[in-house]
């Protein structure tokens, strides 16, 4: 019991710094497709499902945290707590007209804790990221040339911000079959856009322009899962996962700094999309095989006061294999896995279609016993995600990533026996 104390008051320490200040702040990204609607969207995946792919819909495996359907949340062991913990390192290339540029950055991807607090109900609390924006970029063009030499103008944008999910959901299996769950997140952030129109002559004024949202919401997620039990422990798992659509609570408004700063109030400015995701994942032996499609309802939502978005399909596919459950070596008691998903954008840009998304990943999962009661499990996956324009003239960009995490499993109620 005081391993379990200890990770709670672990993550515990680490929400408050997350709540406290800057780490809050820290976006890991650098993209300018950030600068549109809530920003880029977290993957909402863990440990070993983002190296499947990010499936969720279907997926439930004992002792793995599934933040995708809460109806997952049930199929934790009885004695068993699990605290889990991720990062994200990444290297960003975007190309434009010939133009490469790179960037680095460094995130927490989530934090979690997972227990049973009632036979056949399961608990799970924790935070990641909901949205991220971050970019700085400039252009320069020429207004005027003569005598008297060049006028140039410079437009520059840049945005911080992004929204954070702080997430409780309980998972109830009421037959042996059946699974249902439900999360309460609450959603707090905010968002800055800044537009700056300079000359290089101060016979023209300068503009500025500061696009800013304060904004908090409840948002629910539903879930179910049903289990087919197969001959030789062979299985099939259905899963659906249900969101309503939301309005945000925000505090949104629009200050314009010319000739005299304007500032303008927007009411109704934000709102969240249903999503609806269904998907699979078939047991046989040491081998697991899974799909994700999901459908997000965008076009209805709203952005600064402004209905910019597009309706969003994604697909995920996904593997794994374990060679030996209680194989003798590690690399038989190791998992591996890969997976590829597909994804379109959620907003236009310039009134056109948004980039698409596609990725690929590996990784594995490796078990680490560190006393009589306790196991620990390393998650270590590879991403490589491109995001490719549909139309001429946007950016190209392309991700490597490699996430971190580590699941600790601790025995709450563990009897000894005594010879």
């Amino acid at each position: 019991m005081k391993g379990v104390f200890r990770y709670i008051a672990v993550l515990l320490a680490l929400s408050f710094t997350l709540c406290s200040g800057r780490v809050l702040a820290q976006t890991g990204v650098n993209s300018p497709y950030s600068r549109y609607g809530l920003g880029l969207l977290s993957d909402q995946s863990t440990g070993l499902t983002r190296s499947m792919g990010g499936i969720g819909a279907g997926f439930r495996y004992p002792n793995t945290l599934n933040l995708k359907n809460p109806a997952s949340y049930s199929a934790v062991d009885t004695l068993t707590f699990i605290a889990d913990i991720g990062f994200s390192l990444q290297n960003g290339n975007f190309s434009e007209n010939g133009v490469r540029v790179n960037a680095r950055n460094a995130y927490i991807s989530h934090m979690a804790m997972q227990f049973r607090i009632l036979p056949k109900v399961g608990m799970t609390v924790g935070f990641m990221p909901f949205s991220n924006v971050g970019y700085s970029f400039s252009n320069t063009e020429l207004i005027r040339r003569d005598e008297d030499g060049e006028i140039t103008a410079t437009n520059t944008y840049s945005g911080t911000g992004g929204v954070r999910q702080f997430m409780g959901g309980l998972g109830w299996r009421p037959t042996r079959w059946l699974s249902a769950g439900i999360n309460a997140s609450y959603l707090l952030g905010d968002i800055t856009h800044s537009v700056s129109n300079t000359y290089s002559t101060s016979d023209v004024q300068s503009r500025y322009k500061t696009y800013y949202a304060d904004m908090a919401a409840l948002k629910l997620d539903f879930g179910l899962q049903g289990t087919l039990a197969f001959h030789d422990d062979n299985s099939l798992v259905l899963g659906v996962s249900f969101t309503p659509a939301q309005k945000l609570e925000c505090d949104t408004y629009v200050t314009d700094e010319h000739s005299r700063s304007d500032t303008v109030w927007i009411d109704n400015a934000f709102s969240l999309p249903e999503l609806l995701s269904a998907g699979f994942t078939y047991k046989w032996k040491n081998r697991m095989i899974g799909a994700d499609v999901s459908y997000q309802t965008w076009s209805k939502a709203s952005f600064f006061g402004r209905k910019t978005g597009s309706d969003r399909l994604s697909v995920a596919a996904g593997f794994m294999i374990k060679p030996e459950e209680l194989g003798r070596t590690l690399l038989k008691r190791t998992s591996y896995q890969v997976g590829l998903n597909a994804s379109q954008s959620y907003y236009s840009v310039g009134g056109a279609k948004g980039p698409m998304q596609f990725g690929v990943s590996a990784g594995f999962s490796m078990p680490i016993t560190t006393s009589y009661n306790s196991m620990s499990y390393l998650h270590v996956s590879g991403e490589y995600v491109r995001v490719q324009p549909m139309e001429k003239g946007m950016i190209t960009e392309n991700y490597i990533r490699l996430n971190l995490s580590v699941t600790f499993m601790e025995r709450w109620f563990m009897k000894l026996m005594v010879d």
